[in-house]
């Protein structure tokens, strides 16, 4: 059976009394598994926020409202629940929708602790351009063995992901480059004291050279 949320409540009120034990050991395997916790969490989370999305697009259909407004505002209640800005709400759901309907596998990883909530963001952010059905298998190849992507970093699990949505679909993933390319921008933002940040969205190799070249100044 599942834990009510009354009991979800007393055991994260029962986690807040945690003080430190004495005990580097023990520290360790209290590390290891509060990371658990939190990859469980993230399931979690993802899980209820397809679900609140889904929720409230049959009420708001049941109520006969124009498909337009079926889907308006959900995002940033999500957001707000989260305790994030509006703006973060639609990466949250997007990433629910993704692990719930079409990565099954990397959901049960979140699931047992496997994965990390930013490593699966790496996944669904990696296969974002392919379709359902080979995003399905890029989430079959890599995480219906929790071996696979042991002892693999960041960096090797992009790689991994962006080789096998290559070998599917390539001409998805060059319109994707194109449309990133596209957007390349340059802007800025106040910061304190009379100055302020500047910030350019460039392909890798240009941001490389222009780095050393304004090293070099």
């Amino acid at each position: 059976m599942a834990p009510d949320l009354d009991e979800l409540r007393a055991f994260t009120a029962r986690l807040r009394c945690v003080e430190a034990c004495g005990d580097a050991g023990l520290g360790i395997e209290w590390l290891d598994a509060v990371e658990s916790l939190k990859s469980v969490g993230c399931a979690v989370q993802a899980v209820v926020a397809d679900d609140v999305a889904t929720c409230m697009r049959e009420g708001r259909k049941a109520r006969g409202l124009p498909r337009a407004e079926w889907g308006r505002g959900i995002a940033s209640q999500i957001a707000l629940a989260r305790r994030e800005s509006p703006n973060r709400g639609g990466r949250h759901l997007g990433f629910a929708q993704a692990v719930v309907h079409e990565m099954p596998h990397t959901l049960g990883l979140l699931r047992s602790g496997r994965l990390d909530e930013w490593r699966a963001t790496l996944l669904v952010r990696e296969t974002a351009c392919l379709s359902a059905a080979d995003r399905a298998v890029v989430d079959r190849r890599l995480c219906s063995d929790p071996d696979v992507l042991d002892g693999v970093g960041d960096r090797g699990l992009v790689a991994k992901a962006k080789a096998l949505a290559v070998e599917l679909d390539a001409a998805a993933v060059v319109a994707r480059y194109r449309k990133a390319v596209s957007e390349r921008r340059v802007t800025t933002r106040p910061a304190p004291d009379s100055m302020a940040y500047l910030s350019v969205l460039l392909p890798v190799e240009q941001a490389v050279c222009l780095q050393a070249k304004l090293g070099r100044g």
